[in-house]
This record gives structure tokens, sequence and C-alpha cells, in this order.
């Protein structure tokens, strides 16, 4: 029987040229997620989300009562330095100035004051001594500061005024 099969093809010899290769090798399944996961899966991305959210709000919270304290501190010092100005102005005015320069400097205003203008020019005795000293060597008994005076002005000439001898003009 064997000779009566091959004489018989149930299926005739196809030829035709295949135009794609076909691989042997089966498509991959696709695994699906279980759903279990899936909600997990956006239950952890929520959870994140939120604690971000939450740790942005502190942040920011934190930041505002900063902002706040710094501007506080930014008006007492505005405050501060309103002050040192209107002080720094007290202090550099004339009337200040002059209340300094007569208390501590002892100053005085030139206007108070009395001037006396010596002439430069005097006369000189025959002996050579000024007029001051020719008068005390005139008279009876100088005492003792007198004839110390006498000696300090004949050893250190330096002017010898003394009172009574100036005149006015």
């Amino acid at each position: 029987m064997s000779g009566a099969r091959q004489l018989i093809n149930p299926y005739p010899e196809y030829t035709e040229e295949p135009s794609e290769v076909i691989s042997s090798q089966r498509e991959a399944k696709t695994r699906r997620m279980p759903a279990t996961l899936k909600i997990f899966l956006v239950a952890a991305c929520c959870v994140v989300v939120s604690v971000l959210y939450l740790q942005q709000q502190i942040t920011s919270y934190h930041l505002n009562v900063e902002l706040g304290y710094l501007q506080q501190q930014v008006k007492e010092l505005e405050q501060q330095n309103d002050y040192l100005m209107l002080h720094l102005e007290a202090e550099r005015s004339l009337p200040k100035i002059e209340e300094i320069a007569r208390r501590e400097l002892g100053m005085i205003d030139p206007e108070l004051s009395i001037s006396l203008v010596v002439d430069q020019l005097q006369e000189v005795d025959s002996d050579g001594q000024g007029r001051w000293l020719a008068q005390e060597s005139s008279a009876d008994s100088p005492g003792f500061l007198a004839s110390l005076t006498t000696w300090l002005n004949k050893a250190f000439p330096l002017g010898g005024v003394e009172a009574g001898t100036l005149r006015r003009k």
C-alpha cells in the first residue's frame, strides 16, 4: 500500500515565494498587572504627591513667619535711623555747637569780650629801666614780694606790666 499512497498526493505542491520571513518563535505573551498592584501604585503616588504638597506648605508658612519677623526688624531699624538722623541734626545745629564750645572748651562770644590794646612803644627812663621799675625803686620800703617781683622782672624781662600803669586812649 505504500506504493499506492505515493502515487496519490492529496496536497499539491505549492510554489509561491514567501514575501516575508515568518519567525518560528511565538509571540511573547503580554503580562497583565494584577488590579491590587495597580491600586497600590496609584495610592503610593497620591501619598508622595500629598507629602510633597504638605512639605511645600510648611516651608511656605515658615518663610512667611520669617518674612514678618524681618519686616518688623526693618521697621525698628528705620525708626532708629530716623531718630539718629534727628539727633545728628540737633547735634550739628549752631546753638548746640556754641553750647559745647562755651561749656567744654571755655570759649566766649566775641561780642561780649573786652579787648585791651597796649602800646608796643613804652617810655624808657634814662637809666635803661622801664617806667614801672623806676616807680618801684622810688618807694620807701617796697616789701618782700615787691622786691622778689623786681628781681624776677630784671632776671627775666618778659614785658613787666603792672596794674595802674596802662593808659586808656
